[in-house]
């Protein structure tokens, strides 16, 4: 069983518990795909509170994906740096 999880324009500290409250939702032992084809910007402490959920979600045997985030270009060389996706230039 997979459940896809699509974060909006701006993932930041303010809406992170909404969020949590979505993944807290899904029953141990899934697939979760975190969907970030959307989303423009994510936060150091969204990225790192995901990362430990991700640790948490696992290890109850559950598996965490990451969609898109490698399209978004980290902002300093801290492993939960914020990130951002470059403007697109359009001619």
């Amino acid at each position: 069983n997979t459940t896809t999880v699509t974060l909006g324009k701006a993932a930041v500290f303010t809406n992170y518990l909404g969020l949590k409250e979505e993944l807290d939702k899904i029953p141990p032992g899934q697939t979760i795909s975190l969907d970030l084809s959307k989303t423009v910007l994510i936060d150091h402490s969204v990225l790192e509170n995901l990362h430990q959920f991700e640790s948490d979600y696992t290890r109850t045997g559950g598996t965490f994906n990451y969609e898109g985030l490698d399209d978004l270009k980290p902002l300093s060389a801290h492993p939960y740096a914020a990130r951002q996706r470059e403007p697109r230039i359009s001619s």
